[in-house]
C-alpha cells in the first residue's frame, strides 16, 4: 500500500491523536487539531515532538492557562502547526526538544506575540544542529578553568573543538575547517551573532532566542 494511500494516512492520523489523547497536559488541547494539519508527515517524530512539549508544559505552572488560551487562537493554531512541521522533518531527538521548547514558551506568554513568535521558528528552521551549538556556545559567559564552555565543548568535540587548517592539512580536515567557519559565518548572517576582528558575540536577538530554546541542563547532560 502506498504511503500517500488516504486509508494509511487516516490510520497515522488516528494512531497520532491517540497518542496524543494519552498526554495529560496537552492531549486533549491538541487531539483535534491533528486531523487538519498533519497530512502524510512523519508521524514517530511528531510524537516524540508532542511527548517533548507535553514535558515542557508541565513546566509552566501558572502560565498553563495562558498556553491553553493562545493555542485556540488563529496566531496560536499557526505557530503549533509551525512546530508541528518542523518537527516532523527534525532528525535529532535535541532538535524536537527545542522546537517543543520554542513552542511552549511563546504559546505561554500572557499576550502571545505573534510576530515574534514566528520570527524565531522561522530563524530556527533556517538553522543546522551544529549552529545551534555554537549559538548556544556563544551565550555563555566565558569564566577561567573548567566551566560553562568547558563543558559544553566536551558534550560537542566534533562540533566545538578548533580545527586547524595549516598548510599541508589533509582535504578532509580543511573541509571540516570551512564547515566550522561557516556555522559562524550563518549566525552573524542571520543577525544572531555579531563579529568584531576575531571575536564573536551574541546580538540582543541572539540572546533572545537562545532564551526561548535553550534549557541549562543540557549543559551537564
Amino acid at each position: 500500500m502506498s504511503e500517500l494511500d488516504p486509508n494509511t494516512r487516516d490510520h497515522l492520523v488516528s494512531v497520532a491523536k491517540s497518542a496524543a489523547g494519552a498526554l495529560p497536559f496537552v492531549g486533549s488541547l491538541v487531539s483535534e487539531l491533528l486531523t487538519n494539519v498533519i497530512p502524510d508527515l512523519r508521524f514517530e517524530r511528531v510524537v516524540t515532538f508532542l511527548k517533548a512539549l507535553d514535558a515542557e508544559v508541565q513546566e509552566l505552572d501558572e502560565r498553563l492557562e495562558n498556553f491553553e488560551r493562545n493555542l485556540h487562537t488563529e496566531n496560536g493554531i499557526d505557530i503549533f502547526e509551525e512546530g508541528i512541521l518542523q518537527s516532523s522533518r527534525a532528525v535529532r531527538p535535541e532538535r524536537k526538544e527545542r522546537i517543543a521548547r520554542l513552542v511552549a514558551r511563546t504559546l505561554s506568554s500572557e499576550d502571545l506575540a505573534y510576530e515574534e513568535s514566528r520570527k524565531l521558528l522561522n530563524l530556527f528552521r533556517e538553522l543546522t544542529d551544529p549552529e545551534i551549538v555554537w549559538l548556544i556556545y556563544y551565550s555563555m559567559n566565558p569564566v577561567f578553568g573548567e566551566g560553562p564552555h568547558s563543558k559544553w565543548v566536551e558534550l560537542h568535540p566534533e562540533i566545538l573543538k578548533p580545527i586547524s587548517q595549516e598548510m599541508g592539512a589533509p582535504r578532509e580536515q580543511l573541509d571540516r575547517a570551512a564547515l566550522q567557519e561557516s556555522y559562524k559565518a550563518t549566525l552573524v548572517r542571520l543577525g544572531l551573532a555579531e563579529q568584531k576582528n576575531r571575536t564573536i558575540r551574541l546580538t540582543a536577538l541572539g540572546r533572545m532566542f537562545v532564551r526561548y530554546i535553550h534549557n541549562q541542563d543540557e549543559q551537564s547532560a
